[in-house]
């Protein structure tokens, strides 16, 4: 009987290896290959100089509310204009608040749903004195143009002109309506942009067949275990939440201190609420890792394909670096810590920002209701801040025409690259456009490798003429794809 046992246990272990051997083989997916093309000329000595240009036209945010400097925009919008002749007199141009533009290109079919490619005038500032090149002269050595924004994102900004330029000189004329949609604070949060243009949108009762903002793009050695290249294509946005966290207590003197003061209680309920972190979600990561499978490893497709088992595994995996654990949690982190003014002087009150980003399926009232959990202490008083709290956007579909159409542009003029749909960990100008559209992707394109760590919002910020090249080219593709009917092409 032991033996007829110990027999059936074998025969059991010998199937479901073999079935979880086969799922991993079966993981890597297939794609039909799509010749690349070399799409629309480019002059590349000459989208240098303008995208150099518009690096000098200084659309830094004057404050932490995104005011603008108007002498700055102005300069901006002229530079377009005079640079972009034939967009300018076959588009039609809306100055929406003063600063932010919108861009109508007219379709011959009106009954269509229109597109929109999107990008943003603004950028943060910069130290002159850490720039090897001073970050707003557009310097342009050895077929590099340095300067802040040229990866976030003038680059894009000037890429859809250059496009639509060159399609306008071809000829060319859509079947759907595009619109190109350039907010003017989206490095503040968009509010007075971004947030301003849906709101026109939907209540001219528009809707959108597809977005597409910046986001992902083609990368190499930056996803963990994965060497080969692949195509990010951002499909959602983790929410944001920023809480102030307030104790208020008796002032007094340090010479003679109460068992607990307002530092002491805030730190500690802080403490217990970062004990109890919010448990991981593993399967958010599958879509990403069984879209990629062509660049993964065997062993890494066997994991990813047999999560029923391998679960507890790779969430050991993610854990242990900071920008996977990310991906799989709500994470949470103390960013402002206020309190007292003497080193004598115990204080009345302590307060605290954390800034929380949450994951699909993670809501407001559920971040709050696990804070209240876990907190400990009805003293500390909690709230989200007003302007920084904004549920999870997404996620957008990975079937479809939408979807396979900017897929099809990206393999078009960049390659058979596997295209892996992820959640994006920041957020972007078109998580204020979801009223009106359900298909919002967030790619931009640009080869990067492990040198761009850190070169957006960092000393240095610099891109290749050459990338600038493909960046046109792409955005032209997308516009003829989507531009169409059927959007798939």
């Amino acid at each position: 009987m032991l033996r007829i046992i110990l027999l059936i246990i074998l025969a059991i272990l010998i199937v479901t290896s073999i079935l979880v051997i086969i799922r991993g083989i079966m993981y890597r997916l297939r794609h039909r290959t799509i010749p690349v093309e070399e799409g629309v000329p480019v002059d590349p000595l000459k989208l240098g100089e303008n995208l150099a240009a518009s690096i000098r036209c200084k659309t830094v945010p004057l404050d932490a509310s995104g005011t603008p400097e108007p002498q700055a925009f102005r300069q901006l919008h002229s530079f377009l204009e005079k640079t972009y002749p034939l967009v300018h007199a076959n588009i039609k141009k809306e100055v929406i608040g003063g600063y932010s533009l919108l861009y109508i290109w007219e379709g011959t079919n009106p009954k269509l749903d229109p597109v929109q490619l999107m990008a943003h005038q603004d950028v943060v500032s910069a130290d002159p004195t850490e720039w090897t090149h001073p970050p707003f002269e557009g310097k342009i050595v050895d077929g590099i143009v340095w300067g802040r924004g040229t990866l976030d994102i003038k680059n894009q900004l000037i890429g859809i002109m250059e496009a639509a330029e060159e399609l306008l000189k071809q000829g060319y004329r859509p079947e759907r309506t595009i619109h190109f949609a350039f907010g003017h604070d989206e490095e503040t949060g968009g509010i007075n942009g971004a947030a301003v243009l849906g709101k026109l949108l939907k209540d001219r009762k528009i809707h959108l067949a597809a977005i597409a903002d910046e986001g992902g793009g083609i990368v190499s050695g930056i996803i963990p275990f994965i060497k080969k290249p692949v195509s990010l294509i951002g499909i959602g946005e983790k929410g944001y939440l920023t809480i102030k966290f307030l104790v208020r207590t008796e002032a007094g003197h340090s010479s003679a201190p109460p068992r607990e003061t307002s530092i002491s209680i805030l730190v500690r309920g802080l403490a217990r609420v970062f004990q109890n972190p919010f448990p991981a979600q593993i399967r958010t990561a599958t879509t990403l890792y069984r879209n990629i499978g062509p660049a993964c490893p065997f062993w890494l497709r066997l994991a990813w394909s047999n999560i029923w088992l391998f679960a507890p595994l790779l969430q050991k995996m993610m854990d242990k670096e900071d920008e996977t654990r990310a991906y799989i949690r709500t994470t949470g982190v103390l960013t402002i810590f206020h309190a007292g003014t003497e080193d004598n002087t115990i204080p009345e009150e302590a307060e605290a920002y954390v800034n929380f980003r949450l994951l699909p399926k993670q809501t407001i009232a559920s971040t709050l209701a696990h804070i209240k959990k876990h907190i400990g202490d009805e003293r500390i008083e909690f709230a989200p801040v007003e302007g920084k709290a904004n549920e999870v956007v997404g996620p957008s579909p990975t079937k479809g025409p939408v979807y396979d159409g900017i897929d099809l542009a990206i393999r078009k003029i960049y390659g058979n690259y596997p295209a892996a749909p992820f959640v994006m960990m920041g957020g972007t100008d078109c998580g204020h456009y979801v009223d009106v559209c359900e298909n919002i992707y967030r790619f931009t394109p640009l080869v990067m490798d492990p040198s761009y760590a850190g070169l957006e919002h960092g000393v240095d910020e610099r891109i290749p003429i050459s990338e600038m090249v493909k960046t046109v080219k792409f955005y032209a593709k997308l516009m003829q794809i989507w531009g169409t009917e059927k959007m798939a092409g």
